[in-house]
């Protein structure tokens, strides 16, 4: 196909698609003739793929290009390039010193909730250090819980987490980054959407809402 083609049928401006070439991003097609080239279905599965990373993923084209260059390196095991996926999908938040010493701690009380979860998770996991960071901006505002209070939350995400990869186990590397990159996004929305319901209900006088059934 033309780049025109290219360019309708998967909704990418010709534009963006010339600049997504010269980043490197989608290899280029095949020559044709004088600044012409043929693109086929690999070009517009990329093209989806670059599309759907760079919008409702909102990666950096950084990001996005680390992220391919995984997806391409045969030598990745499916655990790899997950790495490479949520260090991509985690925003980096500069640290905060008012506290010494403040962060240390908490990456320690981290640590000790990931081992007693049971999850194997790398000791450098860009994860920890960003679930380190809430916890100390919570108790900078105030908050009295501890750890604890993230039990919940590590029991719904490990739900997810089996059912997910149960649901695809021979799923081609390039979907399973985009159904994780979808997943994380619709997560984050479905929780905005229940704690709005469940704010409209207490204004509305309903009383404390009952316990939702557990993700199994």
């Amino acid at each position: 196909m033309k780049i025109s083609v290219l360019s309708r049928q998967s909704g990418v401006p010709v534009a963006t698609i010339k600049f997504y070439l010269r980043e490197q991003l989608l290899p280029p097609g095949t020559p044709t003739a004088r600044n012409q080239a043929e693109y086929d279905e690999e070009h517009l599965i990329r093209l989806k793929l670059i599309r759907v990373l760079t919008g409702i993923g909102m990666m950096s084209i950084a990001s996005v290009r680390e992220v391919l260059a995984a997806i391409d390196d045969n030598f990745l095991s499916p655990r790899a390039v997950a790495k490479v996926v949520t260090k991509a999908l985690l925003t980096e938040y500069p640290s905060d010193d008012s506290e010494p010493g403040a962060l240390e701690a908490a990456r320690s009380r981290i640590d000790e909730f990931v081992r007693d979860v049971g999850w194997r998770v790398d000791p450098d996991a860009p994860a920890r250090a960003t679930l380190a960071q809430v916890f100390v901006a919570l108790r900078y505002l105030g908050w009295n819980g501890d750890i604890d209070a993230f039990a919940l939350y590590a029991s719904a995400a490990d739900a997810l987490a089996r059912r997910e990869l149960d649901e695809s186990p021979q799923e081609n590397t390039a979907s399973a980054v985009a159904r994780t990159v979808l997943y994380e996004v619709a997560f984050a929305a479905m929780r905005r959407m229940a704690y709005e319901h469940y704010l409209a209900l207490r204004a509305a006088g309903a009383g404390a809402p009952e316990q939702a059934p557990p993700v199994d």
